[in-house]
C-alpha cells in the first residue's frame, strides 16, 4: 500500500469536515514543532512570546512564515517528512487549540472546532491501526521481529497520538439552594481550552462528573471480607490439637494420564489432561527432579568404571607382554655365551661315556635353539600386531563404544552405496519416485487384508531411504522457506458425559382387538 494515497484520502476527508469550522485553511507558523503531543501549546507560547510586542501584535511579519494544512497537503509536505501521522496530528491540534481560544466557549463554531479535532484524531488512529496491520499482513514473514522503517514510523506515530488523545470528565454547575442540591446540565468545554471555567454567577461551583462504569451489583462484604465468626479468640489457650487440618500433600492430585494404543498411536492423542492440576510438562520436570537425574547420575559413574577397568586391564597385559620378551632376550645371550666358552677341538680318545653326555648336550642345545627361535618369531609377531593395528583382528575388549553415538542411531542412518551415487550425479529424483511407488505399493498390499499389521523390515528400509534422500535434496535447493500445511482438526478426548445419554426410542402402540 501506498502511503501518498492514504494521505491524499485523509486530505479529501479532512477538507470536507472542516468545510463550516474551516481548520484546514487556517494560518500557523510553520517553524514551529514539538516531538511531546502534551507540551504543543506550552511550547507555541513560549516560541511565540520573543515575536510580540507589548500589546501582543507579531513586531514583523515577514520574519514568521505562516501556513496552513491544506497547503502542507497540496506541497506533499507530510509524505516527504518522517513521522507523517504525528505531524499532521501535530498541526490539526496547534490550529484547533488557537481557535478554541478564540471563540467564546459555549458557541455553535467552538463546539464544531472541538468536534472536528476528536474526529481528526480518531481518524488519524484508526488509520495508523489499519495501515500497520496491512503492512503486516503483506510482509511473507508475519511474526519477524525485523521491521521496515515506515513501519516503525507507523508505531511511533499510533503511541504518540494516542498517548496525547484522551476524552476529559465533564463539567457541569453546582448550587445548594435550602436544604437541596441543584445541578446544571454539563458544560461544552473542549480538552484544547485552557482557559479557567468561570460560572455564571459566584454563588456557582463548577465540579466534574465522573462516568457510570455500568449497572454492575456490588459484591457483598462477605464475599470479600473474611469470616470473623469463626476465628476463635486469641486470648483463650487452644482446646483441640489441629483435628480439622488437613495438608494437600495427603491427598493424591490427580495429574496427566499417559495413553497407550498401540498401533493407532501415531495419530490418537499421547495423554489426557481432563480434570488435572499438573500438567504434562510440570510432571516431566518433577520427575526430571527427583528420579533423572539420579539415573543420569547413577549411568555417568558406571560407564566412568568400565573405562578405568579397562585401561587397567590394557596396561596389566602390556606390562606381562613387556616381561616374556626380556625373559627371551636373556636365555639367547646365554646360549651365546656358552657356545663361545666350548672348546674348538675335541679328542677321540675320550671315554665312551663322555661322547654319549656331549651328544645329549648338543641335541639338548639344537632342541632349546629351535624352541627359543620360535618364541622370537612369536615375539616379533607380537610386536608387529601392535604396531599394524589394521592386520590384527580387534579384540572385543580394546573396542570402546561411545553410549551418546549408540544411543544416537536410528534406522535412518544406514546409507547404502546406492544413494550416495545417485547423490553425487544428480539423479536423486528417479530414485526417489522409485523408492515412493515401492513403498505405496507394499503399503497397498499390507493395509488391503483384513488384519492391520505392522510394516516388514523392507517397507522401513524403504521409508528411512525415501526420508534420506527428500531431506537431502532440500537441503542441496536450500529452500528458504517451506509452506506449512497445519491440520485444522486433530483428535481431542472429549469430557466424560456423567449420567445416561438421552436416546430417542420409538414407541410402538399396540391395535386394540375389536369385538366383532
Amino acid at each position: 500500500m501506498d502511503h501518498t494515497v492514504v494521505f491524499n484520502n485523509l486530505q479529501s476527508v479532512l477538507q470536507a469536515a472542516s468545510s463550516k469550522c474551516k481548520v484546514i485553511d487556517e494560518k500557523f507558523p510553520s517553524k514551529f514543532f514539538e516531538k511531546d503531543p502534551a507540551r504543543i501549546f506550552e511550547s507555541y507560547k513560549k516560541f511565540l512570546k520573543p515575536k510580540l510586542d507589548g500589546e501582543g501584535n507579531v513586531k514583523n511579519k515577514d520574519n514568521l512564515p505562516v501556513t496552513t494544512i491544506a497547503e502542507k497537503f497540496s506541497k506533499n509536505e507530510y509524505v516527504k517528512r518522517p513521522g507523517a501521522f504525528y505531524r499532521l496530528h501535530h498541526d490539526i491540534k496547534l490550529v484547533c487549540t488557537l481557535l478554541i481560544h478564540f471563540y467564546p466557549q459555549g458557541t455553535r463554531t467552538y463546539q464544531m472546532v472541538d468536534k472536528f479535532y476528536k474526529f481528526a484524531t480518531e481518524l488519524l488512529l484508526r488509520e495508523c491501526y489499519r495501515y500497520g496491520i496491512s503492512m503486516v499482513e503483506e510482509s511473507e514473514e508475519q511474526y519477524s521481529d525485523e521491521k521496515t522503517l515506515f513501519n516503525k514510523q507507523v508505531s511511533r506515530d499510533f503511541i504518540k497520538i494516542s498517548v496525547g488523545y484522551s476524552v476529559p470528565y465533564a463539567e457541569s454547575y453546582y448550587i445548594s439552594s435550602g436544604g437541596l442540591d441543584l445541578f446544571s446540565s454539563t458544560i461544552s468545554k473542549s480538552q484544547l481550552d485552557h482557559r479557567v471555567t468561570e460560572p455564571p454567577n459566584s454563588s456557582f461551583v463548577s465540579n466534574k462528573i465522573v462516568p457510570q462504569a455500568g449497572n454492575e451489583i456490588a459484591p457483598k462484604l462477605g464475599f470479600v471480607a473474611a469470616n470473623v465468626s469463626n476465628i476463635p479468640d486469641p486470648t483463650l489457650p487452644p482446646s483441640e490439637m489441629m483435628t480439622k487440618f488437613l495438608h494437600p500433600n495427603w491427598y493424591a492430585l490427580p495429574t496427566t494420564v499417559w495413553l497407550e494404543y498401540g498401533d493407532f498411536k501415531s495419530w490418537a492423542p499421547s495423554f489426557n489432561e481432563s480434570g488435572t492440576v499438573l500438567d504434562a510438562a510440570r510432571r516431566g520436570t518433577i520427575w526430571l527432579e527427583k528420579t533423572g537425574y539420579t539415573s543420569l547420575w547413577k549411568l555417568k559413574n558406571k560407564h566412568k568404571d568400565t573405562l578405568t577397568r579397562e585401561d587397567s586391564e590394557e596396561a596389566s597385559n602390556k606390562e606381562t607382554n613387556n616381561e616374556s620378551t626380556e625373559s627371551v632376550s636373556a636365555g639367547t645371550e646365554a646360549l651365546k655365551h656358552n657356545d663361545i666358552a666350548q672348546p674348538i677341538g675335541v679328542s677321540k680318545e675320550s671315554s665312551p661315556q663322555k661322547n654319549v653326555e656331549s651328544e645329549q648336550n648338543v641335541g639338548n642345545t639344537s632342541n632349546g635353539a629351535s624352541s627359543i627361535e620360535i618364541d622370537e618369531h612369536q615375539a616379533d609377531d607380537k610386536e608387529t600386531g601392535e604396531n599394524n593395528p589394521v592386520s590384527s583382528p580387534i579384540s572385543s575388549g580394546s573396542l570402546k563404544i561411545k553410549l551418546e553415538n549408540l544411543y544416537e542411531w536410528s534406522p535412518g542412518n544406514n546409507i547404502s552405496d546406492e544413494e550416495i551415487q545417485v547423490i553425487t550425479e544428480g539423479n536423486a529424483h528417479k530414485l526417489v519416485t522409485q523408492t515412493l511407488l515401492e513403498l505405496k505399493e507394499m503399503k497397498r498390499k499390507r493395509v488391503k487384508s483384513k488384519k492391520v499389521s505392522k510394516p516388514a523390515a523392507k517397507e522401513m528400509e524403504l521409508y528411512y531411504r525415501a526420508q534420506r534422500l527428500l531431506r537431502e535434496v532440500m537441503l542441496a535447493k536450500k529452500v528458504e522457506s517451506v509452506p506449512q500445511i497445519t491440520a485444522k482438526s486433530f483428535p481431542v478426548l472429549q469430557a466424560n458425559y456423567m449420567g445416561s445419554v438421552p436416546v430417542v426410542r420409538t414407541i410402538q402402540t399396540r391395535k386394540k382387538k375389536y369385538k366383532k
